[in-house]
């Protein structure tokens, strides 16, 4: 079996889950994949989170692709970012 993975997060002012969502869908895009779901999850880093879905056209079914959020302000102040600023990440595998 071979796995992969890809991690990546953005970090800026006045970011939002709508940001989150354009990233992923141009992410994906640029591998071919035009049709994703976003699901609520929970991932006690994230808050909101969501589970990313993308449809698998052999499967003909939408196959889970990823985990992705927001960061919870309480994991970001360790590392001195000020108080207004956003991180926004994904993790993303396939099998």
């Amino acid at each position: 079996m071979i796995l992969h993975f890809d991690l990546g997060l953005v970090c800026d002012r006045k970011l939002s889950l709508k940001d989150l969502m354009k990233v992923l869908r141009d992410f994906f895009k640029h591998l071919g994949m035009t049709k994703l779901k976003f699901k609520p999850a929970f991932n006690p880093y994230t808050e909101p989170s969501m589970e990313i879905f993308g449809y698998h056209e052999g499967f003909k079914k939408y196959v889970e692709v990823g985990n992705s959020g927001m960061f919870r302000p309480e994991m970001l102040r360790p590392m001195g970012l000020p108080e207004d600023v956003q991180v926004i990440a994904w993790g993303l595998s396939l099998e």
